[in-house]
C-alpha cells in the first residue's frame, strides 16, 4: 500500500482529534464533578445512576409518609389518654352519684358534670391531625362524632380505616374507624357508649342509684378496657413506624453512598489521568510538526 504525506496526515489529524476529545471528556469531568453528563459517555452506567436517583426520590416520598403517619398515630394516643381519663371522671361520678344520701342539688350539679364528660368526649373523638380527622374512618373532612338532638353521643363516620405505603410493597393500617372505640365487648345496648352515658344521665335524674351501682359501673370498666385495647393497637402501629423510619433513614444512606460511587469522580484520579492526556496531546502536536513539516519545496533547497 502507498503511503503518501497526505495519508500521514489524514492519520495523524484523526489520532490528534481523538486525544483532544479524550482531554475535554477528562475537563467536563474535572468541571461537573459526575463522571457522565450525557448518555453517550456510558450508557450501562447513566441507566444504573438513574434508577439509583429514582430509588432515592422514591424513599424520600415512603420517609414523608413514615413521617406524616407518626404524626397521626402520636395524636391519635395522645386523644385516647384524654377518652381514658373522661371515661375514669365518669367512674368517679357514677361512684359518687350511687350515694343514696346525695340531695337533689348534688345529684343536679353531676348530672350536668357528666353532660360536659360527653362533650368533652365528643370533643376529643373530634381531634383533628392537618386537617383530617383521626377517628372518622376514611371519611376525614367532617367531625365523625357529634351530641344528637336527644343528647346522645353518636358517630358518623365509616367503619373503613386508612392504609399508607411505607416501604416498597410494605403498608401499615391505621386505626380510624372511631366505632371501635365508642363499642365495648357488651352483649346489650350498653356497648355503645354514647347510650350507656345517656343511660347514667337519667337514671342520676331519677336517683335510680341500684342501676347506677351495679350495671353502669361493670360497663364503663368494659369500656375503659376497650379503649385501652384500642390505644394498645395504636401503640403497636407507632412502634412498627418508628421501625419504617428507622430501616428508611438506613437505606436512604445505603442508596446515595451507592449514588456517590457511581455518579462521582474521584478528583485526584481523574486530575492524574487529565494531566497524562495533556501530556499525550501535547507529545502529538510535536510530532504532528514533524509530519507536516516536510514538502516538496524541502527537498529543492
Amino acid at each position: 500500500m502507498r503511503i503518501t504525506n497526505s495519508t500521514l496526515t489524514t492519520n495523524y489529524l484523526r489520532n490528534l482529534s481523538i486525544n483532544l476529545k479524550q482531554m475535554q471528556k477528562y475537563q467536563n469531568q474535572l468541571a461537573s464533578g459526575k463522571e457522565v453528563s450525557k448518555p453517550s459517555d456510558n450508557p450501562i452506567l447513566l441507566s444504573k445512576i438513574m434508577d439509583l436517583n429514582n430509588n432515592i426520590i422514591q424513599n424520600k416520598q415512603y420517609k414523608s409518609n413514615i413521617k406524616d403517619t407518626l404524626g397521626w398515630v402520636e395524636t391519635q394516643d395522645t386523644a385516647l389518654k384524654g377518652v381514658t381519663s373522661t371515661l375514669h371522671r365518669l367512674k368517679d361520678l357514677v361512684i359518687y352519684g350511687a350515694n343514696g344520701s346525695l340531695s337533689d342539688t348534688d345529684r343536679a350539679a353531676i348530672q350536668d358534670e357528666i353532660k360536659m364528660q360527653a362533650e368533652q368526649l365528643k370533643d376529643i373523638l373530634n381531634t383533628n391531625f392537618d386537617g383530617r380527622y383521626i377517628f372518622g374512618g376514611q371519611k376525614t373532612t367532617e367531625p365523625p362524632f357529634e351530641i344528637n338532638e336527644d343528647g346522645v353521643l353518636i358517630y358518623k363516620g365509616d367503619n373503613n380505616n386508612i392504609i399508607r405505603e411505607i416501604s416498597q410493597g410494605v403498608t401499615v393500617d391505621i386505626m380510624t374507624d372511631g366505632s371501635r372505640i365508642v363499642n365495648a365487648d357488651i352483649d346489650d345496648e350498653n356497648k355503645d357508649l354514647g347510650v350507656l352515658i345517656d343511660k347514667i344521665t337519667k337514671a342520676m335524674e331519677s336517683g335510680n342509684t341500684e342501676e347506677l351501682s351495679n350495671g353502669f359501673l361493670a360497663d364503663i370498666d368494659k369500656h375503659l378496657d376497650n379503649v385501652l385495647r384500642v390505644r394498645s393497637g395504636v401503640g403497636a402501629v407507632n412502634n412498627r413506624l418508628e421501625a419504617a423510619q428507622s430501616r428508611n433513614e438506613t437505606e436512604n444512606l445505603n442508596l446515595t453512598s451507592l449514588l456517590s460511587e457511581k455518579e462521582d469522580i474521584d478528583i485526584a484520579e481523574k486530575y492524574m489521568e487529565y494531566m497524562v492526556m495533556s501530556t499525550v496531546y501535547i507529545a502529538s502536536l510535536s510530532v504532528g510538526a514533524n509530519i507536516l513539516q516536510p514538502s516538496l519545496l524541502d527537498f529543492l533547497r
